[in-house]
């Protein structure tokens, strides 16, 4: 297994990002686990791949990956996210809402870099948003 249980958030991002395919269903179970005892955007980048399609797990598995999620990292930024992800990876459109919702808990929670893109796979037209909420964060990071 690639995913191992002491990776930091950028390991763990960089194996998992356009990269969410495993041999074994236990296998992305255990991914989402572990993404969820590292951070909020370790968890979610997983929620990402499922939001734009890319997981290679089957319906049923992503559904119990997303509950895996909110359960063992229930923090604002995770549930809000939560809705988003299971519409869009069930092929509906996300709520307008739930997208603006999601973004402003971004903005409470400085370093959402998943989340944020999340809000972009829900709705394109808070990219203006997102973008300058990703200038403050690069900003305060320089500072």
């Amino acid at each position: 297994m690639r995913i191992k249980p002491d990776m930091t958030e950028y390991e763990f991002i960089e194996e998992i990002a356009d990269n969410f395919i495993f041999d074994k269903e236990s296998e992305y179970e255990d991914a989402m686990r572990v993404g969820a005892k590292i951070s909020d955007n370790a968890a979610l980048i997983v929620g990402y791949e499922m939001a734009k399609g890319d997981s290679f797990a089957g319906p049923e598995l992503n559904s119990k990956i997303l509950d895996i999620l909110a359960q063992e990292r229930p923090t604002p930024v995770v549930l809000a996210a939560v809705p988003i992800i299971r519409e869009l990876m069930n092929g509906k459109p996300a709520n307008k809402e739930d997208a603006a919702k999601l973004l402003a808990t971004c903005k409470e929670h400085p370093g959402a870099w998943s989340g944020l893109s999340i809000v972009l796979c829900a709705d394109d037209s808070l990219d203006s948003e997102v973008d300058a909420l990703i200038a403050q964060w690069n900003e305060s990071n320089d500072a």
